[in-house]
């Protein structure tokens, strides 16, 4: 069987482009006679006659044409794949993928992206939301490279980076009785339709650290998707929320709201980056941890 190799198509290359084995040898580093045994060696391995001579020249066959067309396309591949696999290597291009647990967290992503894009024009950003088997099985799987979660979960072969504190808040709209409050109870959510994230309440701080202990529920719990809709809503008194304050901070110029503390002491809380320790060395998911990190991107409002 006739085994084609890429040193036979620069070969080819080089001797169309330069028209003599003396020029062709030169740019392959070679000297003639080893060239002119080069041309026999691939010949005899391929089985065919690819050059025909015609004086003191080199003309390609019908064969060698075909090769010499197969070579203009392929060796240009070979060399991009190379560049690739060499940018791969050294962390210089991929794609960075971000898993979110934190539905506000996109409004402060996007703060992050934008000018990390730029800083890594050779690395593209795909953001997840949904998981198969939620956002550290996910890590664990290799399904996604960073995730962007409050609430980490340590274990074995994974790093989690804090990149920025915040205090979760009440907001209510102009209106409510409860815009003067320094802080509010478990109680005064008692007759409230408390609208959320489509998140399970058991993966909400509201309930699990300051309703639930109390044994209090709201009158209602009315999951919305997005940050705008879920604030108009509040703002025309159909409900109160629970953001962190900061995003309400950035909201305030659009829509008429107030921020009560949750507690006399608040609930603070943090948002960590989630990485595998395996991939430690590549340069780009490093460096956008550490771009996260710096205080005029992790908090807009430093």
């Amino acid at each position: 069987m006739a085994i084609l190799e890429r040193n036979h198509l620069m070969i080819i290359q080089e001797v169309a482009r330069e028209g003599s084995l003396t020029a062709a040898a030169a740019r392959l580093n070679l000297t003639q006679p080893a060239l002119s045994h080069a041309i026999r060696k691939i010949e005899i391995q391929l089985g065919i006659k690819i050059w025909r001579r015609e004086g003191r020249s080199l003309v390609l066959t019908q064969a060698g044409v075909w090769l010499l067309s197969l070579a203009n396309r392929l060796l240009p591949q070979f060399s991009l794949a190379e560049e690739r696999l060499e940018q791969f290597a050294n962390g210089e291009r991929g794609i960075l993928r971000i898993g979110m647990e934190c539905h506000p967290c996109y409004q402060w992503l996007l703060n992050v992206v934008s000018p990390y894009l730029e800083r890594w024009p050779k690395v593209d950003v795909d953001v997840r939301q949904k998981f198969q088997f939620g956002g550290i099985g996910a890590l664990l799987s290799n399904e996604i490279d960073i995730l962007v979660t409050p609430d980490p979960l340590y274990k074995p072969g994974l790093i989690f980076t804090p990149v920025f504190d915040y205090e979760l808040v009440l907001v209510v709209g102009k209106d409510h009785p409860l815009r003067n409050n320094k802080y509010i109870t478990p109680e005064h959510l008692i007759n409230e339709t408390l609208i959320t994230y489509p998140v399970p309440a058991e993966r909400l701080d509201i309930f699990t650290q300051f309703l639930q202990p109390s044994g209090i529920a709201p009158r209602q719990q009315k999951q919305i998707e997005t940050t705008d809709i879920m604030l108009v809503m509040v703002e025309h008194g159909r409900g109160v929320a629970v953001l962190p304050r900061w995003l309400v901070t950035e909201y305030a110029p659009r829509f008429d709201l107030h921020s009560i503390k949750i507690g006399e002491h608040g609930i603070a809380k943090q948002i960590f980056l989630g990485r595998r320790e395996t991939d430690e060395e590549l340069q780009y998911l490093a460096d956008f941890i550490q771009f996260a990190a710096e205080p005029t991107k992790s908090d807009p409002y430093c």
